[in-house]
């Protein structure tokens, strides 16, 4: 792979006018180009055809190979890294956590009983930063509570979470963060294998699949998972549902009907995707919309530019909620978010609870709330009045 020099760097810059640089650098250089990530370059998947079409076959540019690289050091065995029969056996022992009708259960119950205790924590309040006084906290409470964690260590979780997902910042720092995750975890495994609890450690320290089960290493590591998770989904995808509906109050209604609710936050997830990229890495050569990737390259495929394809999606930048095309931000096939469901019920129950709890809520015309990110992606803040 040549070097190019380019003044943007997609793991380290904000990026608010992410769009306009990625379709720059689609007008300039065609469907497949490079990039600088983190002071190198790597190759970047642009359009929706060709995304997909890589997401269903990892022959060429495998998703394992460099969810290894990517991730292994810094939360373990985890599904993404694993292939074949391993594959398979670890997604059908979880699956069962996140079976839709579940997850409905869980938005019911879970869901709603802590995103209602923190919209009373807000009341009295005059202005708000919803990112850190309800989004965060909703989200990580949530995992915690499924895997029957101690509220009180949220905090040291959130900690751990964000060291972890962004190791392409800090190395070192993510793999400490993995560590001191384990810790934590394997006294809480040991516990609920002899004392099982209604929670998610001890559903899968029990779960079996043709006769067996799944190693402490696998539930550790899917533990840890769930956590980095809760941020470059759910956290990210509820703050920029949040930034979109405030700026177009019209949209507020879609959120509190049952019939429209799912529809708008599919169109959220179109219109921003709370993780711009995923790992590819080329395991036999290949040319690729007129690149040539060898061996050993380490690939992007954009699901943000996937997603705003004018070929599939008309008018992309316009924010449609009556869309019926199926974007990528949970993937396809084989590879699609087994956490899907959660993802998208927990952003639902946010935003239906809060809308209900302050109606007149209004952005802070006084702060700039931006969705920024070239990698993880959604607001920093979103200030409001209450």
């Amino acid at each position: 792979m040549t070097t190019e020099t380019h003044q943007v760097d997609f793991a380290i810059d904000d990026l608010a006018d992410l769009h306009e640089v990625l379709a720059d650098y689609a007008q300039r250089k065609g469907p497949v180009f490079e990039i600088l990530f983190g002071g190198r370059p790597i190759w970047l998947v642009h359009d929706y055809k060709l995304v997909k079409q890589v997401i269903a076959d990892d022959q060429y540019l495998s998703a394992p190979t460099a969810y290894q690289k990517v991730l292994g050091p810094t939360m373990g065995e985890v599904i993404a890294t694993m292939s074949g029969a391993k594959h398979r056996h670890n997604r059908s022992a979880v699956a069962p956590v996140f079976f839709p009708k579940k997850m409905r259960q869980l938005s019911e119950t879970v869901f709603t009983v802590e995103a209602e205790k923190l919209a009373k924590a807000l009341k009295g309040k005059k202005q708000v930063n919803l990112v850190k006084d309800y989004v965060r906290p909703f989200t990580f409470n949530n995992i915690a509570s499924l895997l029957g964690l101690p509220a009180k260590d949220v905090d040291l979780l959130e900690d751990w979470a964000e060291r972890i997902m962004h190791s392409f910042i800090s190395l070192p720092s993510a793999i400490a963060a993995c560590e001191e995750m384990g810790v934590y975890l394997e006294p809480l495994l040991a516990d609920r294998k002899k004392n099982p609890q209604e929670d998610v450690i001890s559903l899968l320290a029990q779960v079996e699949v043709n006769g067996a089960g799944l190693s402490d290493a696998e539930i550790i590591g899917f533990c840890r998972n769930l956590f980095p998770a809760a941020i470059d989904t759910s956290s990210n995808t509820l703050g920029t549902a949040l930034t979109i509906i405030l700026n177009n109050p019209e949209l507020k209604q879609l959120a509190l009907q049952d019939e429209t609710k799912e529809a708008l936050i599919q169109e959220v997830l179109r219109w921003e995707p709370p993780l711009v990229m995923v790992p590819r890495e080329c395991v036999n050569e290949i040319n690729l919309g007129g690149a040539d990737i060898k061996s050993g390259d380490d690939v992007r495929l954009c699901i943000t530019s996937a997603n705003n394809d004018p070929e599939v999606f008309s008018n992309p930048r316009e924010f449609d909620p009556s869309r019926k095309n199926n974007n990528l931000a949970f993937g396809h096939g084989e590879h699609f978010c087994i956490g899907s469901h959660m993802a998208r019920r927990v952003v639902e129950t946010g935003v239906e609870v809060l809308l209900k709890q302050f109606p007149n809520m209004q952005l802070d015309t006084e702060r700039t709330t931006e969705i920024v990110g070239g990698v993880l992606r959604g607001p920093k803040e979103v200030w409001v009045t209450l």
